[in-house]
């Protein structure tokens, strides 16, 4: 089963459940009361706008409810949303305190450094603020930022179903946690909220955004930072600003896509639950946005990493590709390699080599993860990016923690020699693998998921994902050929099946290297062998 087909099995059970009638309280009234302003733009009377004192009013009117919303909830009260702030630092990881926002007094003894970072972590639908994905954010943060505070934005009681009235919920949610950050600012004396950072996963994501909103509107005060992973799509995409999350919300918006397919390609295989829609500063796609490496594992494996729970193992297996963002960036917090992306007009141009010369030709390289905003203010303050300009940054993961990989392109440039133009051209794959000064070496890596046809005096280029080695001092360069009964250009009766490599060029993105590799002797690359590449083989 593929983890997309699955990925969309969930989101239609989500739609089917928001989108009947009989699961909208206001169904009715909405469609008895309402108007149109002939485009399509739905209004509503005031006897349609809820509030809660000092959180503000929450009306149902346009861009809340229009043809992309036709059903609409009001937020639930306070009391009924629940939501709760633990906080965790390193004298407190076990048994945190918790923010309460009646008692501002205490906010001093709760560990909190007005100096320091401090991230605000928030969970998506049907989920809760101690999740493992939160518990490892929580130590992972605090090992490799030990003077920082985690707070946890704990919305467990209103992020059940129907899916509608969490979207309604997560309005009053942001306001609230407005008024939490405001109330640190107060009593922490802080002079800004530079050293605040957001991070949601799917609705926590557009939660995050409205926490944003609300502390420009409520307060004047601007959030430093807001890292959405894989936002939700279903009843946010391509929407009014002020209804998700958006580079508004914060002085710096990273966004995070791992289940995301453009309406355009879904037709026939169901959508994922994240958007497609670039909304941030800078917006990341792993592996072009979807279907993450791992995610295509059996189910098996996915109970038995969540303690034999079978509820949590077959929502990891449905939700795979939905849920690697957090992984992804609790992986970059611990920068165990390099971790980068770079700008580009398209994945498949990113595949293809197009895009991998960094900060060239609007092709920017900008880490990824924590130092995702110094890296991308870096660009300003060096004059590579003129003025901010939002960025689509591509890269690939693994399939496993380290998820970080070394980018490589490796340009293949075949000889033109006598003796390769009389043995003709020939159809198979290409594989690499690269090692390191000690003894450290890249995974297998396919040069095309296809057989290629390798024409003399040509050159064929590919970028490829492997473990990080540094530098690389040789290549193993393998060839399976593929032979075809019925393709005349496959049939080798009277020679040996080879190809005449002159020399590779790799080109790594994180190390911004280039090298060139040749054959010992400028012997042929033979099939189904190991072929060495070194720099020391080349005369010139």
């Amino acid at each position: 089963m593929e983890v997309s087909n699955s990925t969309g099995f969930l989101l239609q059970t989500m739609l089917l459940m928001a989108n009947h009638q009989w699961n909208n309280s206001l169904y009715n009234a909405i469609h008895n009361v309402s108007s149109s302003d002939g485009a399509g733009n739905v209004t509503l009377t005031e006897e349609n706008t809820r509030c809660y004192g000092v959180y503000g009013c929450f009306p149902l009117t346009y861009p809340w409810v229009d043809e992309k919303r036709p059903l609409a909830y009001h937020p639930r009260s306070p009391a009924q949303v629940d939501v709760r702030f633990p906080v965790f630092n390193k004298p407190v990881r076990e048994h945190p305190r918790f923010i309460d926002i009646n008692d501002p007094d205490d906010v001093k003894n709760l560990g909190i450094r007005a100096d320091e970072a401090i991230y605000f972590v928030t969970h998506g639908y049907i989920e809760s603020g101690d999740r493992p994905w939160i518990k490892g954010f929580v130590d992972t943060f605090l090992e490799h930022d030990p003077k920082s505070t985690v707070v946890i934005i704990d919305w467990r009681r209103a992020s059940t179903p129907p899916y509608t009235q969490c979207v309604a919920d997560i309005r009053l949610v942001g306001a609230i946690c407005a008024h939490v950050i405001h109330m640190l600012y107060q009593e922490l004396g802080m002079r800004n909220l530079d050293k605040v950072h957001l991070l949601g996963h799917s609705l926590g994501a557009h939660t995050c955004g409205y926490v944003g909103y609300y502390l420009q509107r409520d307060f004047g005060l601007k959030l430093g930072r807001i890292t959405g992973m894989d936002p939700a799509e279903p009843m946010f995409s391509d929407t009014d600003p002020i209804v998700r999350l958006d580079t508004s919300d914060a002085k710096f918006v990273d966004i995070i896509h791992t289940d995301a397919t453009p309406w355009v390609q879904r037709w026939p295989r169901p959508g994922g639950l994240g958007m497609y829609q670039s909304i941030g500063h800078v917006d990341f796609y792993p592996n072009g946005g979807s279907n993450q490496a791992g995610c295509g594992d059996a189910i098996e494996k996915f109970i038995q990493k969540n303690d034999d729970s079978f509820f949590w193992g077959f929502q990891e297996f449905f939700g795979c590709n939905h849920l690697r963002c957090h992984q992804l960036y609790t992986d970059a917090i611990a920068q165990r390699c390099p971790f980068v992306g770079i700008g580009c007009e398209s994945y498949e141009k990113f595949l293809a080599g197009d895009c991998f010369e960094c900060d060239v030709d609007g092709h920017y390289c900008v880490d990824f993860g924590p130092n995702a905003w110094k890296s991308y203010r870096r660009l300003i303050e060096n004059g590579v990016m003129v003025e901010p300009r939002p960025i689509r940054a591509y890269m690939i993961t693994g399939d496993g923690a380290p998820f970080c990989r070394t980018h490589f392109k490796v340009t293949l440039v075949l000889s033109d020699s006598e003796e390769s133009l009389m043995h003709g051209g020939e159809i198979g794959k290409m594989s690499l693998e690269f090692f390191g000064e000690v003894r450290n070496r890249t995974q297998r890596m396919e040069f095309s998921k296809d057989p290629l046809y390798f024409e003399p005096g040509k050159n064929y280029s590919a970028v490829m994902a492997g473990k990080d080695v540094g530098l690389p001092r040789k290549a193993l360069v393998s060839w399976e050929y593929k032979t075809n009964p019925l393709n005349p250009l496959t049939w080798r009766l009277l020679a040996a099946p080879r190809v005449y490599v002159a020399y590779i060029v790799v080109q790594t993105l994180e190390h911004r290297s280039r090298q060139v590799f040749c054959p010992l002797q400028q012997a042929a690359v033979q099939a189904d062998r190991d072929n060495e590449f070194r720099a020391d083989y080349c005369s010139n």
